[in-house]
């Protein structure tokens, strides 16, 4: 009988279940609503991850030897054995275990066991892993008290930049009008409005529009500039070592050690010491599945480029 892997990337937004073998890498692919336990409380996480686990094992022949979650935030519910029983289907008999989302991102992208992650996407967290164990950890703090540089950071600082704006009655650049206007505003007391009438992390709704002007108006650079430097100044607290992979991820950093980095991603790379191992950050699957593979017993490094190259054409369940 086939032996199968599961791997979830569980989220605040959404959920996503891989199913993968040693010989065809990742077979099939279901996804699912938001499922973080800190998020939908621990009852909804196990109904939602439960529930894509079973569309994604749909049709798919053979055992499940071993199933990872991975969890955005962390949960106190984690590694209780109750609720990883009640968050997968009786078919994923094989071990059971939940990990930090920094180790998926980090294997999203490399075999390695050792290195360092960085992800700026809502929020910014940065760690250092060893076996795939959070060693040493930077920020993560939340929108309150940290995240410096994250998408709920931009987007604070554009509405901020905004309001400056309005309030000496200058002109208002083209961040300023698509700021405005993404929160339906005319003036300073509507855009204030707006704010305080969503959740505070609305705000990183609008940190694509500092990337989009960065390169064009200064006060958008600026900010994107100070975003850069906020992010080296997190990753750089776990010193990272020229031997070890580092992976950027997360959507203010998609592409920052690929092709098109985006404004952000290269003032970071920027601010970074050259001999560094910048690694993109690939799918959350991909580093899900390939953590349970390794969990359930050695595997080479080749399983972890079918997973990279299967994820995309695999069958959605």
């Amino acid at each position: 009988m086939t032996e199968l892997f599961l791997g979830a990337d569980v989220g605040g937004s959404s959920t996503r279940v891989a199913v993968a073998s040693l010989a065809d890498g990742i077979v099939q692919v279901a996804f699912g609503g938001p499922g973080n336990p800190n998020v939908v409380g621990p009852d909804g996480s196990t109904q939602v991850i439960r529930a894509t686990a079973e569309r994604a094992l749909a049709g798919v022949p053979g055992t499940v030897v071993a199933a990872v979650l991975g969890l955005a935030g962390g949960s106190r519910v984690a590694n209780d054995p109750a609720f990883l029983a009640a968050a997968l289907p009786e078919r994923a008999s094989g071990p059971r275990m939940a990990v930090s989302d920094l180790a998926v991102a980090f294997s999203s992208a490399t075999p390695a066991w050792t290195g360092c992650t960085l992800i700026a996407g809502t929020g910014a967290v940065a760690a250092r892993l060893v076996g795939l164990e959070l060693q040493d950890r930077r920020d993560g703090w939340g929108w309150l008290l940290g995240d410096g540089g994250s998408g709920y950071w931009l987007g604070r600082a554009a509405v901020r930049s905004t309001l400056q704006a309005l309030d000496e009655d200058g002109p208002l650049d083209g961040l300023h009008r698509e700021v405005l206007s993404e929160a339906e505003s005319t003036d300073y007391l509507s855009l204030l409005q707006a704010c305080y009438a969503h959740p505070p992390t609305w705000l990183a709704r609008l940190a694509p529009l500092v990337s989009r002007w960065a390169d064009q108006e200064p006060r958008a650079g600026a900010l994107a500039d100070e975003a850069a430097r906020l992010l080296a100044v997190t990753l750089s607290g776990l010193v990272p070592r020229v031997r070890e992979p580092v992976v950027l991820a997360g959507s203010v950093l998609d592409g920052a050690a690929g092709a098109d980095p985006g404004p952000v991603g290269r003032r970071l790379v920027a601010r970074l010491p050259e001999d560094l191992t910048l690694l993109q950050g690939g799918s959350g699957l991909v580093g899900a599945t390939w953590i349970a593979a390794r969990r359930h017993g050695p595997t080479g490094d080749d399983l972890h480029g079918r997973l990279s190259s299967t994820v995309a054409s695999a069958r959605r369940g």
